[in-house]
C-alpha cells in the first residue's frame, strides 16, 4: 500500500477545475496528504470537503482564477 500525496498549486486547481469540474477537483483533494503552495486557504479546502460544500470550493477556484 503507498502513501498518497498530492502537490497543491493554484494553477493545477483552476486547470482540473476547467476541465474535470468539481467532482474532478474534489478526486484530486482526495489523498492521504495535502501539500499545498503559500497563498491557498488550506482551511477553507478542508470546511468545503468536510462539509461537502460545492459553492465554496467554486468560490475558492474563482478566487484563485482572479489571482493567478
Amino acid at each position: 500500500m503507498g502513501f498518497n500525496k498530492r502537490y497543491i498549486r493554484k494553477e493545477t486547481i483552476v486547470s482540473i477545475y476547467e476541465r474535470d469540474g468539481i467532482e474532478g477537483l474534489k478526486r484530486y483533494f482526495t489523498a492521504d496528504a495535502l501539500i499545498v503552495e503559500d497563498g491557498i486557504d488550506t482551511n477553507s479546502i478542508i470546511k468545503c470537503l468536510t462539509e461537502d460544500d460545492t459553492s465554496g470550493l467554486e468560490e475558492l477556484v474563482n478566487n484563485l482564477k482572479e489571482n493567478c
